[in-house]
């Protein structure tokens, strides 16, 4: 049998239709599955099991819901879907001859709340009327329901069988499925009932009355069982809505602020050091702008200062050169050589020097209002040059820190403004604490049921078998009648025959299962000579260990480790036992497993285990060299993110990490 497609459709945490291809490819078995904790890796393996077996399907999280309740709870909650659908295309040769199937299991919920599932079998690309009508029946041909378990199971849940008592259980289950001795039991259990019946009509009516009183107490605790398993189906309904109730009121707390008011502290801390900062920045350019920084927004005045300046230093300069220039003309006009000259020369000489000293004099005649000294003239000086570029960047960077504190500030407040006093939401708190309350007196209520359901079922167990042997004791002592002697003894030969019957094929099949789980143990075990021989005893299936000097292994000298591989060597070779060539799906594969004995099972088992494996790991499992070394053997990768913004697992080619993708065509 190989798994060729599987298609989800708004199930669990899969919103929208989803197609993932599992065919194997190349000779390489393996198709890993990857997602984080939640992210629907074991409601892949619920849809596989549900697509096959519908209400006899063993779920994880089905518990003790009722079918049509655990398929409304089914269906994807982040959209509208009103239902939900399962399909799952696979092939099986049967007489050399390979068939196809598609499976197709869909359910919707009716406007009165009742769940409505259809079902049908579509064979080599035909519907198929007989396979759907007797599926449950069809079925036992591909992956019998009472081996799925062997097959189909979560790797964490293994731990189960780690314990040898826990394994001793696992095992008796198997090999009575697996050598179809179930049938053998129910046999058995059917002539017990027929011998209880015709004693019980052989008695005579004065030993009939302590019987009939045991009988009375018996239907008297069945009834009050009965009531109180619909009581608890009931409240399980109450129980539901107060749940729902009481998270609609958290949501709604949440969504008036009321989870604001445990950080309302912490902010109104948050804007008293805010608001120190503010009043920092605030006198940080208090003091800049007690200094130079106004004169920052005058730049143009202050350039037209210095250029008044330079003009009354050169009106200055002008009048101290007039002066000069006075007395020298006057000296020069008195030279004896002058004197000599020509009446006309000197006169041409006089009007030259007297327009020189007029211009002069124009010059030296400018206001002077300013009239600024030295001292000032530096200070303008470096103000232009140095001070008030250098000002600069520390007014930037004080007004954006005074901006930013302001911003801080008034965003704490508004925060603050914005979360409820607790006297504005007092009703709704108070209500919250009452749903709370509710739910919880709800919850030991149906507990106690549970428990009364628990202790009656005990009480029925303890008279069951006490008018068994009632029965026993007193029908062999009083039956009178020939016929009903002889059918009894029939009867119980016939059993004891099945019981001969039965420990013989359990002793004759024992010692291989035996054999092939070793086998698995010993290819999965780090330390060859810790077990060399496993016994499984065909009375009471209990495994005993032996070592290499013949001494037994108790389980207390395994480590957790050790006993999980013994767990799963038990489920590999009882599989191997079963010698059908079924696909193997493990959920969650590595569980606490240390790093050597990961190795092994990645090395050893998951290629081995099947000529088709689908693993579903955590992205703590496989990973780093056990990615690597199982790479050779995997022929399609997934993995399975979840969309946070629609709410939904994805299907994506491709594992953690973004590495190289394997093909994956269909």
């Amino acid at each position: 049998m190989i798994l060729d497609e599987l298609t989800l459709h708004d199930f669990g945490v899969y919103g929208g239709r989803q197609s993932v291809a599992l065919t194997p490819l190349d000779r390489r078995p393996v198709i890993l599955f990857g997602g984080l904790n939640g992210g629907g890796k074991t409601t892949l393996l619920d849809a596989m099991q549900l697509g096959f077996y519908g209400p006899l399907a063993q779920l994880s999280n089905r518990g003790g819901l009722a079918y049509p309740e655990f398929l409304r709870r089914s269906v994807h909650r982040g959209g509208q879907a009103s239902g939900a659908a399962i399909e799952i295309a696979f092939r099986h040769t049967a007489v050399g001859e390979e068939q196809s199937y598609r499976l197709h299991r869909s359910w919707t919920t009716s406007r009165g709340g009742d769940i409505r599932e259809r079902f049908e079998v579509v064979r080599n690309g035909r519907f198929d009327r007989l396979a759907t009508e007797h599926w449950g029946a069809q079925v036992e041909e591909f992956i019998p329901a009472r081996i799925a378990h062997l097959f189909l199971f979560d790797g964490e849940k293994v731990e189960a069988y780690a314990d040898l008592q826990g394994a001793q259980t696992l095992i008796a289950t198997a090999i009575h499925n697996l050598l179809g001795l179930d049938i053998v039991e129910r046999l058995t259990s059917d002539l017990t009932a027929l011998e209880r019946r015709h004693r019980v009509e052989q008695r005579p009516n004065e030993q009939r009355s302590g019987l009939e009183a045991m009988r009375a107490e018996i239907e008297r605790l069945e009834v009050t069982h009965a009531a109180l398993v619909q009581e608890r189906g009931s409240s399980a309904n109450t129980l539901d809505r107060l749940q729902r109730n009481a998270a609609e009121l958290e949501q709604q707390f949440r969504r008036e602020g009321g989870g604001l008011l445990e950080v309302r502290s912490a902010k109104e801390a948050g804007l008293a050091v805010a608001e120190r900062q503010l009043d920092a920045a605030r006198r940080a350019l208090r003091d800049l702008a007690s200094g130079a920084a106004p004169l920052m927004l005058i730049p143009g005045l202050l350039a037209s200062v210095a250029e008044r300046d330079a003009g009354e230093e050169q009106a200055r300069r002008s009048q101290d050169t007039l002066e000069a220039l006075r007395t020298e003309h006057a000296a020069l006009l008195a030279l004896p050589i002058v004197q000599g000259l020509d009446a006309s020369v000197q006169r041409d000489l006089q009007t030259t020097l007297k327009a020189r000293l007029v211009d002069r004099a124009g010059a030296a005649q400018a206001p002077r209002i300013l009239d600024l000294d030295a001292q000032a003239r530096t200070l303008l000086s470096a103000l232009q040059a140095t001070e008030l570029a250098e000002l600069e960047p520390s007014l930037q960077a004080a007004l954006a820190t005074e901006s930013d504190a302001r911003a801080k500030v008034q965003e704490l407040r508004d925060e603050i403004t914005a979360i409820p006093s607790p006297d504005a939401i007092a009703g709704l708190v108070a209500a919250r604490a009452e749903a709370k309350l509710a739910v919880l007196a709800a919850e030991e209520e149906q507990n106690r049921r549970t428990a009364e359901i628990a202790a009656i079922e005990q009480q029925l167990v303890g008279l069951r078998q006490r008018e068994e042997r009632l029965l026993g004791d007193e029908a062999r002592a009083r039956f009178d009648q020939e016929d009903t002697v002889r059918m009894l003894r029939h009867s119980e030969r016939v059993r004891g025959t099945l019981d001969r019957f039965r420990d013989a094929v359990v002793a004759r099949h024992t010692g291989r299962i035996q054999a092939l789980v070793l086998d698995s143990f010993r290819q999965l075990i780090r330390k060859e000579g810790l077990v060399t021989d496993l016994q499984i005893d065909p009375q009471t299936f209990a495994i005993s260990l032996r070592d290499v000097a013949g001494h037994p292994v108790s389980g207390e000298r395994l480590s957790a480790g050790e006993r999980q591989l013994l767990a799963i060597a038990l489920l590999w070779g009882l599989a191997r036992a079963a010698g059908r060539p079924l696909p193997t799906v493990i959920d969650t594969p590595l569980g606490r497993l240390d790093a050597q004995h990961r190795d092994h099972l990645v090395r050893r088992y998951f290629p081995n285990a099947s000529h088709q494996v689908i693993l579903l790991s955590t992205d703590e499992e496989i990973t780093g060299r056990h990615l690597a070394a199982l790479r050779p053997s995997i022929g399609r990768e997934y993995r399975l993110r979840f969309d946070e913004a629609e709410q939904r697992t994805v299907i994506e080619p491709g594992y953690f990490g973004g590495g190289e993708m394997l093909a994956h065509a269909g």
